[in-house]
């Protein structure tokens, strides 16, 4: 239960949240549907990794809304834990690493375009089966060292349950007795090493990928400017229109969770007494599938012909309807008056 001077902040943060997991999950089921779809073929192996993406952008608002994490900083520390129907530090724990896991999808999606865009012949190895084992690996690998970072790295002790343990009894009282996060300075003013080490793996972990993406974006770039294309004008546009649509979709992203993830973790660390409460980090968790599933189905335009053609269809059928219900209307009046006349 949160505090009565915050209540009202935070049922509306939990409202933002709950219509954002709905949407996102509507939304990206039916981007799935899409992928799926025929017209989808003219992308290739591509679709594949968009597949993967908003498969994650479905799995993730679904932990979200089993565990409800509230993420705020106090003073020197960072606090992460669940109220929702799983309450455990498991589950904050896999909370925390299913929203990491956009970083290494995002990274595959650039390696494919810059092969795709400079060296197409080489796509051949790029096919369907090696997409799935190459996102198949790097999602494992990656899980499985930031749960166990997350975990034990971020883990609770003595001392950090002490310093945060007035602060969660005053601001969501009852809640919180298993969460993770950071306390990183001591009474002494130390460092404590534990939470340095966590806090530098985390941020590893994002540098890594972030400099993939980052070297992928600026050689399609210069690719772009430098070379004159050979290929059909049909595929340079395709080739262009992918990669834009790739770096707004990597913007909701930054924004919405790396960005404020990173400050919350970070923040105590440099001595920032940044207030990040109540929830506000968490709210904005849940903008980014639904954003990221909508840039994809308008941005490529197989799919927005086709979610057009479909709507035109059911506008259409609900007027013949309709139509048909009209003259059927009229038809009943002509025959009742006919039989009253006579």
């Amino acid at each position: 239960m949160v505090s009565e001077k915050n209540r009202a902040l935070f049922e509306f943060f939990a409202v933002f949240e709950i219509v954002n997991i709905a949407s996102s999950i509507v939304t990206n089921l039916l981007l799935v549907y899409l992928i799926l779809h025929r017209s989808s073929r003219e992308i290739g192996a591509y679709r594949y990794l968009l597949l993967a993406f908003a498969i994650n952008d479905i799995w993730f608002p679904i932990v979200h809304f089993l565990t409800l994490p509230v993420i705020c900083t106090y003073k020197d520390a960072f606090v992460m834990f669940s109220h929702g129907i799983l309450s455990s530090r498991f589950s904050i724990s896999l909370f925390g690493t299913t929203f990491s896991q956009t970083m290494p999808l995002l990274a595959h999606l650039f390696i494919y375009r810059l092969i795709a865009t400079k060296w197409p012949r080489h796509l051949q190895f790029y096919s369907a089966r090696s997409c799935i084992l190459l996102v198949t690996i790097t999602l494992g690998v990656e899980f499985t060292l930031w749960f166990l970072n997350s975990y034990y790295g971020y883990g609770s002790d003595l001392e950090s349950r002490d310093y945060v343990q007035p602060f969660l009894d005053e601001e969501f009282e009852g809640d919180g007795k298993e969460f993770i996060g950071a306390l990183y300075y001591n009474s002494e003013g130390n460092i404590r090493m534990k939470a340095l080490l966590a806090t530098m793996g985390f941020n590893a972990m994002m540098a890594f990928f972030m400099a993939i993406i980052v070297f992928c974006c600026c050689s399609i770039v210069l690719y772009f400017r430098s070379v004159n294309l050979e290929r059909s004008d049909a595929t340079k546009k395709l080739q262009k229109q992918l990669f834009y649509i790739l770096v707004v979709q990597m913007i909701f992203p930054m924004l919405f969770v790396c960005f404020p993830c990173a400050g919350v973790i970070n923040f105590p660390l440099l001595g920032l007494p940044i207030s990040l409460f109540p929830n506000l980090v968490s709210a904005s968790l849940t903008i980014f599938p639904l954003m990221d599933a909508l840039i994809i189905m308008l941005g490529v335009k197989s799919y927005r012909h086709t979610l057009f053609h479909f709507f035109k269809y059911r506008s259409t059928m609900a007027v013949i309807g309709v139509s048909n219900s009209h003259s059927h209307t009229i038809k009943v009046g002509t025959s009742m008056t006919s039989s009253s006349r006579l």
